[in-house]
């Protein structure tokens, strides 16, 4: 299940990110300019928690191992 959400975490962050770089650029003027990169450097961040999701640095197996 969290595999799922990390792949529509990942998705979301791609389509967000596509939007911002390939949208019409002409209405970011002035200080809107500053919150379209801030909104695209958050979308990186956010592709990778998504891929944090989908690959966890310890797989469950192991995890269970040093539990008990």
């Amino acid at each position: 299940m969290r595999r799922l959400l990390g792949v529509a975490v990942v998705m979301a962050g791609m389509a967000l990110a596509f939007w911002l770089v390939l949208g019409p650029s002409s209405d970011w003027e002035g200080a809107a300019r500053f919150v379209h990169f801030a909104l695209l450097l958050s979308c990186f961040l956010v592709i990778g928690g998504g891929v944090r999701l989908v690959f966890p640095e310890k797989s469950e197996d192991e995890a269970a191992e040093t539990a008990g």
